[in-house]
């Protein structure tokens, strides 16, 4: 059995009462100890002997305190002393074993307060420790459901600017933007109503909204097109919007504007594109596109239309002429002329800089016949050398017709005088035919530059006009290898005409079936050309009808021929009608109808 040392204090004035608890060395103590408080004793035996009459203060050194009674003594309330103890025993029952039971159950005792202490203690850090980690909980829920709702409102501002952001790419129109954008605040209950109105009718339309509804509403300017708006922002009640409201305001309102400003300038680029495109392709002239290499970049329709050859990723002399190798004469970025069979071609080529492609240069080609303008050119140029050959006429014929007339006047004295018989007679009659013809002729020289300014009409026989003219044209015409058939039926027919005009008609005819020859010609070098002309009338008209193998008559083609335009605006001065018809295949007439007067 453990010795309880140091752990025993007796109080007692019969110390050898208790000398069987030598063992456990304990403190004998005396009043004046008890009173001292000095002591750390857990078990206090205090004898009945000396208790009587004594008092103390228990304090906290004494942990258990045993009254220990004599076996006589016979328990009363008032034989207790005034201090409190724990337990009162019998001298008898104080054994060892007893003493030590006690200490046993004081040791339990304290382990069982120690326990209860810690217990209390820990039960008080857990009630502290719980209700902070609740409080903690609860602040974390509470953050947590307003992060929630954070996140919730954000995704759902999200979700409604994404939408909004995809409905204003879709929108073409206010209208539509207006009708489109209402449906989506008002479904996502942003908003009650949303109206886009003009800034000059903004104060009107605000005047009459404050008087009709009692709303709040917010608005934003945005510009379309140059055009000042203003966007509005209905609510139902009189809370005003938030912040975050009207941000989202501000930002689709911007994106309305960006989206609705690139559709109308996506519009005008797209109509500007196809105005370009219509009149790249409208033009009648062929339009390409080169590079340095003569590639082909681009082409308008008028070159694929006039090109030679319909394979694709040709070269520009390819395409158009049909040629191996550049055209003579090609100078790119400058003005020049080509020339292809017949044809002449003014090029106007142009530096061209593609944005797309800043490694590579190109140019633009611009083909225009001048062919036609040529040939003006010449004509003018050979009407300049007629008119100077009239003053030439002119001079010769007038130089020529007074000696001829003193010849004529000589030879018929000398015909007078000579008699009949004489064999001169002979000689003087050739001579004066001779210079009768000489006279014809003079007077044709005459006639031919002879000058009118104004159309003076005189009854005049067509056959004998006709035949004069075709007579100067018939040695131009064989060279030509353009036979001309005319049966004069040895008859007159006169019509009121100027004849110096009817004779520059037959000369423009001649000038058509000459250009219409030569381009037979390109296919066919060897051809010939035939014209039939027949002079015929009837009560109302009088006819020329000039029948050629020349056909067939290409109506667009010969719209730009300029020899059938001077024609024809000849033939109209004068009153008269053309009409070419198609009498058989590759053949054409030209029918001019003079129409007699009544």
């Amino acid at each position: 059995m453990p010795a309880i040392r140091s752990k025993l204090a007796i109080f007692s004035n019969e110390p050898a009462r208790f000398s069987r608890f030598a063992e456990h060395e304990p403190l004998w103590l005396t009043p004046e100890d008890i009173q001292s408080n000095q002591y750390n004793v857990e078990i206090l035996l205090i004898d009945e002997s000396v208790s009587a009459g004594f008092s103390f203060a228990r304090n906290r050194e004494f942990s258990r305190i045993l009254y220990v009674l004599n076996e006589n003594t016979q328990i009363s309330l008032k034989s207790f002393p005034a201090f409190k103890f724990d337990r009162f025993i019998y001298q008898k029952d104080l054994t060892a074993d007893r003493l030590n039971d006690i200490w046993q159950e004081l040791r339990q005792k304290e382990q069982d307060e120690t326990y209860l202490s810690l217990s209390t203690e820990l039960n008080q850090q857990y009630e502290i420790l719980k209700n902070e980690l609740e409080k903690r909980l609860s602040e974390k829920s509470r953050n947590l459901i307003e992060s929630r709702k954070q996140i919730f409102e954000i995704n759902n501002r999200v979700e409604i600017l994404r939408k909004s952001l995809y409905a204003t790419t879709e929108v073409k129109s206010l209208v539509e933007a207006e009708s489109t954008l209402n449906d989506l605040l008002v479904s996502f209950n942003m908003i009650t109503w949303l109206k886009i109105v003009k800034a000059a009718e903004s104060e009107r339309f605000e005047g009459e909204l404050k008087a009709q509804f009692d709303s709040t509403f917010y608005f934003t300017p945005m510009v379309i097109n140059g055009e000042e708006l203003r966007i509005y922002f209905f609510k139902g009640d009189k809370r005003p919007f938030r912040k975050q409201d009207l941000n989202y305001f501000i930002k689709l309102n911007e994106a309305l504007q960006i989206n609705l400003n690139r559709y109308n300038n996506l519009l005008d680029l797209q109509q500007n594109e196809r105005l370009f495109d219509l009149a790249f392709h409208s033009s009648p002239h062929p339009i390409i596109i080169i590079d340095k290499d003569y590639h082909i970049y681009q082409a308008n329709l008028a070159a694929e239309k006039n090109a030679a050859d319909s394979k694709e990723n040709l070269k520009c002399f390819e395409l158009l002429f049909d040629r191996s190798k550049p055209c003579v004469g090609c100078q790119l970025g400058s003005k020049f002329e080509i020339q292809k069979n017949f044809n002449t071609y003014a090029v106007q080529s142009n530096r061209f800089s593609n944005s797309l492609d800043s490694e590579n240069t190109y140019w633009i080609h611009l083909y225009e016949d001048i062919s036609e303008q040529k040939a003006l050119e010449g004509k003018y140029q050979q009407t300049a050398k007629l008119s100077e050959v009239g003053l030439i006429s002119s001079s010769i014929a007038h130089e020529l017709n007074n000696p001829l007339g003193g010849i004529l006047s000589y030879l018929q004295i000398m015909k007078m005088e000579i008699p009949a018989e004489h064999p001169f007679q002979q000689d003087i009659q050739f001579l004066t035919e001779a210079s009768l013809r000489m006279k014809k002729h003079i007077e044709d020289l005459l006639f031919f530059s002879r000058k009118e300014d104004q159309v003076k009409l005189e009854k005049a026989d067509l056959f004998e006009v006709l035949q004069k003219n075709l007579d100067l044209l018939q040695m131009h015409l064989k060279k030509e290898h353009l036979i001309v058939s005319f049966v004069n039926e040895d008859r007159s027919l006169f019509h009121d005409i100027s004849i110096i005009h009817f004779r520059n008609i037959i000369h423009l005819v001649f000038q058509f079936f000459q250009h219409k020859l030569k381009i037979k010609k390109q296919n066919k070098a060897n051809f010939s050309g035939l014209v039939e002309v027949k002079l015929s009338q009837d009560q109302t008209s009088t006819y020329l009808s000039f029948n050629s193998n020349l056909g067939p008559h290409d109506i667009k083609l010969n719209s730009n021929d300029l020899s059938l335009i001077t024609l024809e605006k000849s033939i109209l001065d004068q009153g008269f009608q053309l009409v070419i018809t198609e009498p058989q295949p590759m053949w054409m007439q030209l029918l001019i109808k003079l129409p007699l007067k009544k």
